[in-house]
């Protein structure tokens, strides 16, 4: 869920490449993906600025929100979800729990560790800042031709899949 808006697969450098240089199918593709989710990121951050967050108190709240029914996680998985480091995961659920956005619960079987357990108000936030996001991709992706957001979707998903299971 962390945004690399600039610096995907293709780097930082191949996105800056004059429109004239020519460049491998694998180097187009990362290209084109890393514009289209710098693009709709873009949306996503607008909205979450707009409620006084930074992306990645956004990313905690939506990874807690999706972790299942009980929309709780331990720091260290919340970390691995969001690509943040043990101390930027610490300073996040600090200010989301000073916020009313998350409580810390004890785990009662270890007692080292807790959870991050998402309130109510919480849910409610993330869940007004994915829908002012969709709704504002929702009339991006309406100026494309009929047809078109569903094939990309697809193909993009074949590629991801076969993509990744040849890195495993």
């Amino acid at each position: 869920m962390t945004t690399g808006a600039g610096h995907g697969a293709a780097g930082p450098l191949a996105l800056c490449a004059p429109a004239t240089a020519p460049r491998s199918p694998s180097a187009e593709l990362a290209a084109q993906a890393a514009r289209l989710t710098a693009v709709m990121d873009a949306t996503t951050n607008a909205e979450v600025a707009r409620r006084g967050l930074t992306r990645a108190d956004f990313d905690v709240l939506a990874a807690l929100r999706f972790s299942g029914p009980e929309q709780r996680l331990k720091p260290t998985d919340l970390s691995e979800r969001c690509g943040l480091s043990s101390g930027g995961t610490s300073n996040v659920v600090r200010r989301m729990t000073e916020s009313g956005y998350v409580v810390r619960e004890a785990d009662l079987y270890d007692g080292r560790s807790s959870w991050a357990l998402l309130t109510e108000e919480g849910l409610r936030i993330a869940e007004n800042i994915q829908d002012a996001a969709d709704a504002v991709h929702a009339g991006m992706l309406d100026l494309l031709p009929p047809g078109v957001v569903d094939a990309l979707s697809a193909l993009l998903a074949q590629a991801a899949s076969v993509l990744e299971q040849q890195s495993r």
